[in-house]
């Protein structure tokens, strides 16, 4: 097949999703496809076919494209609705089939995609769950007539495409709420950087972030609203006497100057904030926490999964998921690895849970459920075949 592979983002700059994006396209190839790559070009210096294809059935259209704030909601949805119409005209009528990466814009970019490619097959990747994402946050009313609006565009796409593939039972969950039909939606995992887990990680690039002599309860990702990083914070004020446990924030986001200042005016010394650091490191960053947390907004699991569960699940380490006990992955990942799950507005419960740890009264196992359920060559396979599997 002649697959068009349609980002909503981009090679030309390091991406958390470069190693999910690139390991579908290398499977596609190995089932005998060839692949072209319709991008955004941001003016990044990385080569816009990461070497690792370079030899396969590769080619790529960069579209410039000039990126809007994070902070500001509407100047964001436009670029993406502009990148989408400037795209149309390089999407060829010959394609068998069709990946769409999850964007804000589904509506738009998949009524494209069936206007030229009536015969196609149309898969879009949904990684959150717009706007349900923003309404969680705060960052649009729920329910209001802008989120109905948006919601009605979305909903528009997930009825073009003819597979959608999400990445927790939640999502799934909320998208057949929404009005998309069960058997259109698979659920797959997004994976680390290898099948194998991180044993005897090399922590040493990593040793300046962390104090030997203390306990490190570990946040690293971006820092934004959604994350509810905040949650960290107001943990730290409870457990500010014990001085053998330390908060590390690394990471960056339009939300970490404001929790920083939070920081300081309580006066908080149990709170380290370090820069984001290169996605290679993120192994040793989660295999020198004591005890890495993936926090979420209230009620944001219904939208998303943070995709640095699975390296945090492979590396070993305890891992805390402060996104509610009602989540069908939180009630999972304590059933199967023995992880905490915490309410995302209870600090006290999360210095619970990390009391637990600190004195050994938790038994997480966390590898055989990645190894089960986070591999790469396994969840890479199974998107190349739902891609090109035509619907019965």
């Amino acid at each position: 097949m002649k697959v068009l592979f349609w980002m909503s983002g981009y090679f030309d700059r390091h991406t958390t999703s470069e190693h999910l994006l690139t390991a579908v396209i290398k499977h596609l190839c190995e089932q005998g496809h060839s692949v072209h790559v319709l991008q955004k070009d941001t003016g990044g210096t990385l080569p816009s076919i990461p070497d690792g294809l370079r030899d396969l059935p590769v080619t790529t259209t960069a579209i410039p494209f000039r990126a809007a704030d994070k902070g500001n909601f509407i100047a964001r949805y436009l670029a993406e609705f502009k990148y989408v119409n400037a795209c149309k005209k390089h999407i060829a009528s010959d394609y068998d089939a069709a990946f769409v990466q999850s964007t804000i814009v589904a509506g738009f970019a998949l009524k494209a995609a069936r206007r030229k490619l009536k015969k196609a097959v149309l898969t879009l990747n949904v990684q959150d769950i717009f706007p349900y994402n923003a309404a969680f946050s705060g960052s649009i009313k729920a329910n209001g007539l802008i989120f109905k609006v948006l919601a009605a565009l979305q909903r528009s796409g997930y009825k073009r495409c003819d597979h959608i593939i999400t990445i927790s039972e939640d999502m799934k969950d909320t998208l057949v709420a929404d009005g998309t039909p069960a058997d259109k939606i698979e659920v797959v995992y997004n994976w680390s950087y290898r099948d194998e887990p991180y044993e005897n990680v090399d922590l040493a690039p990593v040793a300046g972030l962390f104090d030997p002599g203390r306990f490190h309860v570990v946040y690293a990702g971006n820092v934004g609203v959604m994350q509810n990083v905040d949650l960290l914070i107001e943990t730290a004020r409870l457990m500010q006497d014990d001085s053998t446990i330390r908060f590390d924030i690394i990471g960056n986001g339009v939300y970490k100057d404001k929790l920083a200042a939070r920081a300081d005016a309580y006066g908080l010394t149990n709170v380290a904030f370090h820069p984001m650091q290169p996605p290679e490191l993120a192994p040793a960053v989660y295999a020198a926490a004591g005890v890495n947390v993936i926090p979420l907004v209230k009620d944001v699991y219904r939208t998303a999964l943070p995709s640095k569960t699975a390296t945090c699940l492979a590396c070993g380490k305890p891992v805390i998921f402060a996104i509610g006990r009602e989540s069908k992955f939180g009630q999972k990942a304590m059933k199967e690895a023995g992880c905490p799950v915490t309410e995302p507005d209870r600090p006290e419960e999360l210095a619970a849970a990390i009391r637990e740890i600190v004195a050994g009264r938790c038994d997480c196992r966390t590898i055989p459920l990645f190894e089960r359920d986070f591999g790469i060559t396994r969840n890479s396979a199974k998107y190349a075949t739902i891609i090109t599997q035509c619907r019965p």
